[in-house]
């Protein structure tokens, strides 16, 4: 017999096939919503407070802020329109990470993130960033 009938050898191995696969979602294979940052959203966006900006701007305190206030960032026009007046409540932040070009369509924010676990332990994070 293979050694790859032993369970302890075939468990792993099913669920790297898995992974790559894309059948496991990534909140499962995630440990938490700062894992989750760090993997998919600290490219372009700096948390600490002071930090300078990258790609995306500074998301240090967003969860209620008020949406394209990061003094210096240039959003777009499109974003500037769709988003004038509201905050970044979880629910607004879950649609845009969602799909940010049905918030507003022709922003430069290209991400999308269709597992809802994962939006909301992105955004849980996000809560705990002052």
């Amino acid at each position: 017999m293979s050694s790859f009938t032993n369970a302890s050898i075939l468990k792993p191995v099913l669920f790297a096939m898995s992974v790559a696969l894309g059948i496991v979602s990534a909140s499962a294979q995630a440990a938490s919503g700062e894992d989750l940052f760090k993997q998919q959203c600290a490219a372009c966006h700096a948390i600490q407070k002071d930090a300078p900006m990258g790609m995306g701007p500074n998301l240090s305190g967003i969860v209620g802020r008020s949406a394209g206030t990061v003094q210096g960032f240039p959003h777009s026009e499109e974003f500037t329109k769709a988003l004038n007046g509201k905050a970044w409540t979880p629910e607004l932040l879950d649609k845009w990470l969602e799909n940010p070009q049905q918030v507003a369509k022709g922003t430069y924010m290209m991400y999308q993130q269709p597992d809802a676990a994962v939006r909301a332990d992105i955004i849980n994070y996000l809560k705990t960033i002052k």
